[in-house]
């Protein structure tokens, strides 16, 4: 195996939980009549319990990562099935930058998102830019990134210059657009277009700059959610948005865009019901999800006298608005339109079945971690 496929191995193991391996191609993993070529289309199948996914290395071997079905859900099969059909046409075909520097702007943009993929994919391989796409001015500057990833969308529903003109004008000036496959974009919008230019914050002391880190996040949230609303009234199907940072792309990219995908992955799991997720905001999921399965299966058998409770609707709506607003009773008893009263007797409830009272900090904790926890090794 060469060293690209080992690496997509342990990104595997990293993002699913669950270990792979990976074999080389033999006739026995073909049902009768089946070819190789017969079962690429399909990226996966199952043999004997065990999920297979094909793979053309870059020496145009074929190989297939194998993992116990029990491990994956649909929704992850499909995100293997789809990372390792963008990485195979990236090792495959290259970026094929041609020596024409004239490109168009999409094309431009395509084959630079080729070629980004491709540095993701291997942060060793330490490339320059190419200088025919004409970037790199561009990406010296501070820029704001964020990935948007569709769900259930038709191909080609939305072109590349109805997105570009849509977000040129919400953002008040150019963006970078980046396609990245059929359903993903990513967005690069510099710092001044959000937070304004020459901001004397950024010269002040320490406790301002302090200040300023606190007032990006929440520019940065408002932006966000100004811009998902944008895109809802265009967008056919379910889509995300992933938010990092301001940073400048020429010398962090690659690991931006990996940290982008990570955040998606990681909101889809621990926060079902939102669809903006923003990177600094998931440092506790980031931690929990790298936990192997069996220390979170134990974790969960040893906390928690009964689990029964925690699956009621009711109790973990409760529950996530109590830790929302940071275990105010009141405030709580107010966002759920209750009596203050009848919060405080699904709390008592909550304590009795399961012995902890999230009134107190410690227990605060342990219940919180339960939940997200309960999320990444539950989940269906």
């Amino acid at each position: 195996m060469t060293l690209d496929t080992v690496w997509i191995q342990q990104q595997l193991q990293n993002i699913i939980q669950a270990p792979f391996t990976i074999v080389p191609w033999c006739p026995e993993m073909m049902a009768e009549g089946e070819t190789a070529d017969s079962v690429i289309p399909d990226r996966s199948f199952v043999r004997h319990n065990k999920l297979y996914f094909p793979f053309r290395a870059s020496a145009g071997e074929l190989a297939a990562f194998v993992v116990e079905a029990r491990y994956l859900t649909d929704r992850e099969r499909k995100l293997v099935e789809a990372l390792l059909a963008n990485m195979e046409q990236v090792w495959q075909n290259g970026p094929q930058l041609s020596d024409n520097p004239i490109y168009s702007e999409e094309e431009r943009m395509n084959r630079f998102g080729k070629w980004l993929i491709q540095q993701a994919a291997n942060l060793n391989r330490e490339e320059e830019v190419p200088d025919e796409l004409q970037l790199r001015d561009s990406l010296s500057a501070c820029m704001v990134p964020i990935l948007l990833n569709g769900e259930g969308t038709q191909e080609g529903a939305i072109t590349y210059t109805q997105l570009h003109r849509l977000f040129a004008s919400y953002f008040g000036g150019d963006v970078l657009l980046t396609p990245l496959d059929e359903h993903s974009w990513l967005i690069m919008a510099k710092k001044e277009l959000l937070l304004g230019a020459d901001d004397e914050r950024d010269k002040d002391t320490e406790s301002r700059d302090t200040d300023f880190t606190e007032s990006l996040e929440e520019v940065l949230t408002a932006f966000s959610l100004g811009l998902y609303e944008l895109i809802a009234n265009e967008w056919v199907g379910v889509f995300h948005l992933a938010v990092s940072k301001p940073s400048v792309p020429l010398q962090s990219l690659p690991q931006e865009l990996n940290l982008l995908w990570e955040t998606i992955h990681l909101g889809k799991i621990f926060h079902v019901t939102e669809h903006i997720h923003f990177s600094w905001e998931l440092h506790l999921e980031r931690l929990l999800n790298r936990i192997p399965k069996e220390q979170r299966v134990l974790f969960l058998e040893q906390v928690m006298k009964s689990s029964v409770i925690l699956e009621d609707s009711e109790t973990m709506a409760t529950l996530d608005i109590f830790f929302q607003l940071d275990c105010n009773v009141s405030e709580t008893a107010k966002r759920l339109y209750v009596h203050r009263n009848t919060l405080i007797y699904r709390l008592d409830k909550i304590k009795q079945e399961t012995g902890l009272d999230v009134r107190t900090f410690n227990d605060a904790v342990l219940v919180k971690l339960y939940l997200l926890l309960y999320k990444v090794t539950k989940r269906k």
